[in-house]
């Protein structure tokens, strides 16, 4: 019998867990081929994917800063949703401090008017988008901090070698090359590596990139632990940080669990459990 890949693991998870939290709803529908699959929900329900204690609260922040919702955003493994998920309930209690302890920052206070999802990139170039991060802060010191969700993806994505990346390559990318090894400054090695150094160009001395992936997501995390040795220059190793969501879950949950009110706890209680996180402990 073949062994299931991760990818399948958690869609089986997601689909008992729709089971039991939506028993009445329908299954949803993928965009890419129109067929329905039992851990997507109905798009008019998309909003249940979004965990319920903070659930109001978060689609009126959503409303209010007017963030583009991914077309797979209704999908129960929507790396997006997960991000909303961890992130929001840490900015509205003011505890996202935890992140920069975690990240062992020296300085950790952040500026919470800087926090926000779908950050665009623009500041690196003029108004020209080189990328769309999955979450976004700055710190009072002026450290800027850009993160990279990931769920149940299974690679960083490629790019063609056509005009239009052509045209992105020599107009944007091509200016924000030096936390790179040389041999990913060539067009087509770039463009082999599309997503992964679409994020890493935005490294300098102030700034960080922080990829977040499930320790069991063998792909990407193969792909994450490869970035200092095989594609950034030395002197920029300090500014990647490759996180588990394991070590990160549990480095949060172990500093909120006096906290009170308890929201907090319950949130992350209902995050590991929705999204299988799996702790050493458990």
């Amino acid at each position: 019998m073949n062994k299931k890949t991760y990818q399948e693991i958690i869609k089986c998870h997601l689909t008992k867990y729709k089971k039991i939290n939506f028993p009445l709803m329908a299954n949803g529908f993928w965009k890419i081929n129109n067929k329905s699959y039992p851990h997507i929900l109905p798009e008019e329900n998309k909003y249940d994917n979004l965990l319920p204690i903070y659930k109001k609260k978060l689609i009126d922040y959503l409303d209010n800063n007017n963030i583009k919702l991914h077309s797979d955003f209704h999908h129960l493994n929507s790396s997006q949703a997960m991000c909303f998920n961890f992130f929001y309930p840490l900015i509205l209690e003011k505890k996202l401090e935890l992140v920069t302890d975690f990240l062992e920052l020296k300085d950790k206070t952040i500026k919470y008017e800087t926090v926000c999802f779908e950050k665009d990139g623009k500041d690196k170039m003029k108004g020209r988008r080189p990328t769309n991060f999955d979450f976004y802060f700055e710190t009072i010191s002026g450290k800027k901090m850009y993160f990279e969700i990931k769920y149940t993806e299974t690679e960083f994505g490629k790019a063609k070698n056509d005009k239009e990346h052509n045209d992105k390559f020599d107009n944007i990318y091509s200016k924000l090359l030096n936390p790179l090894k040389e041999e990913f400054h060539l067009k087509e090695v770039f463009f082999n590596n599309y997503q992964i150094l679409r994020n890493l160009i935005h490294i300098d001395e102030n700034s960080y990139v922080v990829f977040i992936y499930p320790q069991d997501n063998l792909k990407i995390k193969e792909k994450a632990e490869k970035v200092k040795d095989e594609i950034l220059n030395k002197k920029f190793h300090d500014n990647f940080k490759s996180v588990t969501w394991e070590d990160l879950f549990s480095f949060v949950q172990n500093k909120i669990i006096d906290i009170k009110p308890k929201q907090l706890v319950l949130q992350m209680k209902e995050f590991k459990e929705k999204y299988k996180i799996s702790l050493s402990t458990d």
